[in-house]
């Protein structure tokens, strides 16, 4: 330094950008782990994967420290500049990389790797360069206050501001121009060994680069989309709880949250009737109060009020994002048939666990409608508990049916849900199609009573693809699908997102 101390002053700015620093610093760690999570699912191993070799190379950080010895804060800066780069532009990257069905995996550590090495080095750095300020003590307990400080609020800004409001890549973006422009604004103001204007050069460059990508994010975003999905992007929206795409490909719609396919209107019909119909079928009420958890693109509601017998209808949808794009959407009101806003349909935003905790009400029909059980949050929708919560709202002689994935795809999976179902109501049915988008589907229906179940009343409607022979054939699995056992899957082991997982890897490409 060219003084022999920091004044108060200077002293405070450094404090001050070990606060924004470590910020920025845990955003990056947040950013990488939700990439890694939308990109390939299961939060609990991306997240922990992400964390853990974060964390290591934070550590590497520290003892890499040791070996600067010269010129500190200079260092600390270049270290700074590159931080903010590799982590603003970490996102794009490894978007790219993904799209290109590169070695995904080990970029991504290679990322965690390099931006925790670097987030490691922070602290050891700053804490050296205030040592001529005070006593060790003083200094560790201000520095390291400060850091914990803002780590907690960069853990708060990314899931609650950044992400629902900016999504993943412009986040980066502006997290490493606000990271890169506190290395400025010390260049600026405090008075170092070897100081030369040049230093402005590298970090004013950089800083140009990522203002230029914010503004470009929304066309850059675009192109990245493309590169993900083969149809042309009609709706994007990225949701407090994911990212809803739209897409069309001539008269064929897709919808995807998070990247996976939920429906095609080529052939949507037959995933819809196979789950709404044969539920109707065994429930004998005339006037049947339909409960829909999931479910808010519409189509569930679509073919529900397609039969007379269907009074009322109550929807309960997590996310306000997917119930907005089902009634006000041209392009989905039109493929949904406006249901939504049918008298006889009552919407409610809210989590479906609670829901069923706090709901005092029967039911004729319980429809689940929710997504494949890839992680653990999701796995809490199949469990024991679940469905005895289900139970309690059902009517005596009511009847129950869930979407349970595929039971070729991921036979342990399928029969998992199944087995679980089956320890908590009388009689279950399982059942499976053949649904182009997806591939060979399955569904199980539980009652609280057998019956004869390939023996239906006449329906009032036609449909394109349900009919009794139709379900009667779905009855029967081939020898590669057939029954087995499985564990159950209930709320303190979660089981079935590691049987879908590994059965599902299998056909991954």
């Amino acid at each position: 330094m060219k003084k022999e101390k920091l004044d108060l002053f200077e002293q405070r700015i450094l404090l001050f950008s070990v606060f924004v620093l470590s910020t920025c610093g845990i955003i990056y760690e947040l950013v990488l782990g939700s990439l890694a999570t939308y990109l390939l699912g299961n939060p609990v191993l991306q997240y922990s994967i992400t964390i853990g070799f974060f964390l290591s190379s934070m550590g590497l950080g520290s003892y890499l420290s040791r070996f600067i010895t010269k010129n500190l804060l200079k260092n600390f800066l270049i270290i700074e500049v590159l931080l903010g780069v590799l982590g603003g532009l970490s996102i794009l990257i490894l978007t790219i990389v993904y799209s290109f069905s590169l070695s995904y995996y080990f970029f991504h550590i290679l990322f965690l790797m390099i931006v925790g090495t670097f987030v490691g080095l922070e602290i050891p750095l700053v804490t050296r360069i205030l040592k001529s300020y005070g006593s060790l003590k003083e200094i560790l307990s201000n520095v390291l206050s400060i850091d914990y400080v803002g780590g907690l609020i960069g853990s708060l800004v990314f899931p609650l501001v950044l992400y629902p409001l900016l999504g993943r890549l412009l986040s980066s973006f502006l997290i490493g121009s606000i990271n890169i422009t506190v290395v400025l604004i010390i260049i600026y103001k405090i008075n170092y060994e070897s100081k030369r204007k040049s230093d402005f050069i590298l970090p004013l460059i950089s800083l140009i680069l990522l203002i230029l990508l914010i503004f470009s994010s929304s066309a850059i975003d675009n192109m990245v989309q493309k590169r993900l999905f083969a149809d042309d992007i009609i709706f994007t929206k990225k949701s407090k709880y994911q990212e809803i795409v739209l897409t069309r490909d001539a008269a064929d719609f897709r919808l995807y949250l998070d990247g996976s396919i939920q429906f095609s209107t080529s052939d949507e019909y037959r995933y819809h009737e196979m789950l709404i119909l044969p539920s109707l079928q065994l429930n004998s009420s005339l006037e049947k109060r339909v409960l829909v958890l999931g479910g808010g693109d519409g189509l569930a509601v679509k073919t529900l009020l397609k039969e007379n017998s269907v009074k009322t209808v109550v929807l309960v949808e997590l996310d306000q994002a997917m119930i907005d794009l089902a009634k006000n959407n041209s392009t989905m009101k039109k493929i949904n048939e406006n249901s939504l806003k049918d008298k006889r349909v009552e919407v409610v935003v809210g989590d479906a666990y609670n829901y069923l905790l706090d709901n005092k009400k029967k039911f004729d029909i319980v429809i689940a409608d929710f997504p494949d059980p890839h992680d653990e949050t999701i796995s809490k929708l199949y469990t024991q508990t679940f469905f005895r919560l289900v139970k309690k709202s059902l009517k005596y002689d009511g009847v129950f049916v869930s979407q349970s994935t595929s039971p070729l795809f991921a036979r342990e999976a399928f029969w998992c849900i199944s087995n679980t179902m089956n320890s908590v109501f009388e009689f279950v049915i399982p059942y499976h199609v053949f649904i182009p988008s997806f591939g060979d589907w399955g569904f199980n229906i539980a009652i609280n009573r057998k019956q004869k179940i390939c023996k239906f009343f006449n329906m009032k409607s036609s449909y394109r693809f349900f009919s009794e022979s139709v379900f009667c054939s779905s009855l029967i699995f081939p020898n590669d699908s057939k029954k087995i056992k499985t564990d159950l899957n209930t709320f303190n082991r979660p089981i079935l997102y590691n049987y879908y997982r590994k059965g599902w890897k299998k056909f991954e490409y």
